[in-house]
């Protein structure tokens, strides 16, 4: 039997509204990075071509989470947060990427502790 997961996304208001997320994922710290690296790959697509402010900025900074989550153990917590936080900054009440922003906050919040 497969890990379950479940993910509950509430969002209300307008875009600048809160955006809640529960979910429990299973599974060892390594199968949920690479998971959060899927997701960060994602949204990095999602985002490319686009014409958003500070658009170069962004690609930059989730090209360079990305290049953390690859390293694993050896990432920085501390970095990591910090550049998640200046991404979600950047896309901060758009809401074509409110659901992928919810899902990274949540497993950066579990992992990088």
């Amino acid at each position: 039997m497969g890990h379950r997961i479940t993910n509950k996304v509430s969002i209300g208001g307008d875009n600048s509204g809160r955006i809640t997320q529960t979910g429990i994922e299973g599974g060892g710290a390594d199968e949920t990075v690479s998971s959060l690296l899927q997701l960060v790959e994602r949204l990095t697509a999602e985002v490319r071509g686009k014409d958003l402010a500070k658009q170069e900025v962004l690609e930059d900074t989730l090209t360079d989470l990305a290049d953390d989550l690859r390293a694993g153990e050896a990432a920085e917590p501390a970095v990591v947060r910090s550049r998640w936080k200046k991404i979600k900054g950047l896309l901060g009440g758009l809401a074509q990427f409110s659901e992928l922003v919810a899902k990274i906050s949540d497993q950066v919040q579990k992992i990088f502790t």
